[in-house]
């Protein structure tokens, strides 16, 4: 191929670090001292310590997932704690409230304080001693309130906390909750399985639930290897089944995990609904699987999930909590990796699949690139019926394109992987995103279509899919490298990327011998070739740079293979971060159509068609090589921030309502997003 050249769109992309990149994107800026942010509440700059950031991030779930207006919370306030020690001696100690909420309407004084919340330090142990500062605060809240709430949390772990009184003695009481209600609601809400709202996850909440989840699995129970993995999946599984149905049975009341009797109901209402689970899904299971936790963990975990409505929860939002666990798992387990969501989002938006195309990943991990092309769809689908802001529907607008949406996904979306868990990992993360989880088939699709080692699963997947020349698209990251080469003569003497080739004169190429051993991702061009419908279908894969750049003749043959067969669209050449900490490697998105077989047939004197083509360096993925956000800088090294106006939408008693927010935010430098609406734009102007 030929060497890249810095398109404009590339040259565009250098100023990334200048104040004309943010003055491009609207908003003007300010420059701040690294690794500071804006408070929400205050309007400060604050620095970004993980405590402010988990404090940030509360502000955000308060507002979002409990409706507190902004202006009914404050922060580090300090509160007057009186306590009685041995003696009789009453001692005073003043306490700092990360965020209060008061109520609303009335003044910020410590009579209104409805909710406490206090943020410890990253690692503080949640110790009844530690949580013992909660409840000191909530015992010197107002005396008039019967009841008050609060939450401590460490970044990690979550304590929720309601403040009653003794009804013999009067004294100040403190217990466990595993939700406090917002404030139009009660705790007799957070009893009832009917009555219990489920809150859309805002933010990071969703992830740090999962991952909170996981961790409880891998050490409280000491859970080792996959199975943490797999006790999480099923239970998730079952939620999404239990929000389908008319009856809830995924729900633990406010303070049902308190005693033992409440735990054994959990348990016994979750070991009932895992059985339907197993039945309803059984082209998913295999029927032996079973929830080996015991009845409080499974009360824990079961507590934690249940507040959150995954079905209505962002598709974006879902994708990133799943695919924290699945990758990290997997990573450790055996040694995979899955492509950056920020990587998979821009390949498919660049690609842009529409309502009646057909697509597959033949390498789809956990379903990463298949949920992005379905979350993709459904902005489309939702813009079509008149969705104002696609990218933030509401419950109601998603209850209304599910059909669609369900059509779409069994119809439409397809994925194959040679392991046969993570078939079951990626059709679980169908489930999560509307199903589709029949499309999903587990065998090696670089033996699909070679006679001898045709077997059922891929004769199904044949009839059902059509198999080769049947796709629109075709996306996927192939496993690549030097340590896992394909060596099955079979599979090499049916590709012709699996033979050795010599030059036959200028323009002309000798296919040789077999070759002994091939590199997976080679051979994975020309089977996501074989997938695609000749003259339209488009593949947009990750491959590394070796193949689009490294001398010798067998390179150079494959290079003259894929422009021979395809036309080349756009190249994205990716920054050595991309993959980091997951993995250290140099690579490229290339986006390729398959040639009709009348352009191989009837080729002019010019040569074969090629327009021109979008290129791109991407100098900026998001995160620097610890995987650490990286932020937008000025030209002097600081870091910028932004005005940014959010509009909010929430649906209240059934109606719709907009707020819009004015807020600074500091920009993600991140190089991805850019490029595909640039590659939009030159669509829209140019089109093929």
């Amino acid at each position: 191929m030929a060497p890249k050249k810095r398109s404009a769109a590339a040259e565009a992309l250098d100023s990334q670090t200048d104040v004309e990149a943010s003055d491009a994107q609207g908003g003007e800026e300010e420059v701040v001292l690294e690794g500071t942010l804006v408070c929400a509440l205050t309007g400060e700059h604050r620095t970004a310590t993980p405590q402010e950031e988990v404090l940030q991030s509360l502000v955000e779930q308060l507002h979002r997932e409990y409706d507190v207006a902004l202006e009914d919370m404050r922060r580090d306030v300090r509160v007057s704690c009186v306590s009685v020690e041995e003696g009789g001696r009453q001692r005073t100690r003043s306490r700092t409230v990360s965020i209060t909420v008061y109520e609303s309407g009335k003044p910020k004084d410590v009579e209104n304080i409805i909710r406490a919340v206090i943020v410890a330090k990253q690692g503080t142990k949640p110790t009844a001693q530690a949580i013992e500062l909660l409840d000191d605060v909530l015992s010197n809240l107002s005396e008039r309130r019967d009841e008050v709430y609060g939450l401590w949390t460490n970044g990690q772990d979550l304590a929720f906390r309601r403040r009653t009184f003794n009804r013999r003695t009067g004294e100040p009481q403190c217990e466990d909750l595993t939700d406090f209600p917002a404030p139009d609601e009660s705790l007799e809400d957070l009893e009832e399985a009917d009555r219990r709202p489920l809150r859309i996850a805002s933010g990071d909440s969703l992830l740090r639930t999962f991952k909170r989840c996981h961790d409880y699995l891998y050490g409280n129970q000491s859970m080792r290897g996959d199975r943490a993995f797999w006790q999480l999946l099923y239970l998730i599984f079952a939620k999404i089944l239990d929000e389908r149905s008319s009856s809830r049975e995924f729900f633990v009341g406010a303070t049902e995990r308190n005693s033992d009797e409440g735990c054994k109901r959990v348990a016994k209402r979750l070991h009932k609904l895992f059985e339907r689970v197993k039945e309803e899904y059984a082209d998913v299971f295999d029927g032996n699987e079973r929830i080996e936790l015991n009845d409080r963990a499974l009360a824990y975990v079961a507590g934690e999930l249940s507040r959150y409505s995954l079905l209505s929860t962002d598709a974006d939002a879902k994708g990133m909590a799943y695919e924290a666990i699945t990758s990290t798992t997997l990573k450790r387990e055996r040694g995979q990796f899955f492509t950056p969501r920020n990587v998979i989002r821009m390949m498919v938006e660049m690609a842009d699949p529409g309502p009646d195309t057909k697509v597959l990943d033949p390498a789809c991990g956990s379903g990463g690139f298949l949920v992005v092309a379905l979350a993709h769809v459904r902005r489309q689908l939702l813009a079509k019926m008149g969705c104002p802001q696609p990218e933030q529907p509401l419950p109601s607008e998603l209850k209304r394109v599910d059909p669609e949406m369900r059509r779409y996904a069994a119809k439409f979306l397809w994925g194959l992987d040679v392991d046969p868990e993570l078939r079951k990992a990626a059709r679980m993360n169908m489930v999560m995103n509307n199903d589709g989880h029949g499309n999903i088939y587990s065998f090696n699709s670089l033996e699909f279509g070679v006679p001898s080692l045709m077997n059922d699963e891929m004769r199904r997947f044949e009839k059902a899919s059509g198999g080769h020349r049947a796709f629109d698209f075709v996306f996927t990251n192939p496993p690549f490298g030097a340590k896992i080469p394909i060596e099955n003569p079979e599979i090499l003497s049916a590709f012709d990327l699996g033979h050795a080739w010599t030059r036959a004169g200028d323009n002309g190429w000798m296919k040789g011998n077999r070759h002994k051993k091939v590199a997976p991702e080679i051979l994975f061009i020309e089977a996501c070739w074989r997938f695609l419908k000749p003259g339209t279908g488009v593949m947009a894969l990750v491959l590394p740079n070796g193949i689009l750049g490294n001398p010798g003749e067998q390179m150079e043959f494959v290079r003259w293979w894929m422009l021979r067969k395809m036309e080349l669209i756009a190249s994205v050449d990716l920054p050595g971060e991309a993959f980091l900490p997951q993995v250290s490697v140099q690579a490229s998105c290339v986006f390729l159509r398959r040639r009709a077989d009348s352009e191989l047939a009837f080729v002019s004197s010019e040569g074969l068609k090629q327009r021109p083509v979008f290129m791109a360096i991407a100098e900026a993925c998001g995160h620097g090589r610890r995987g650490e956000p990286r932020y937008l800088r000025a030209p002097d090294g600081t870091e910028l921030l932004e005005m940014e106006s959010v509009t909010e939408r929430r649906e209240r008693n059934g109606k719709a309502e907009s707020h819009q927010r004015v807020r600074q935010v500091r920009r993600i430098a991140d190089d991805l997003p850019w490029i595909a609406r640039e590659f939009q734009q030159l669509r829209t102007r140019s089109p093929a």
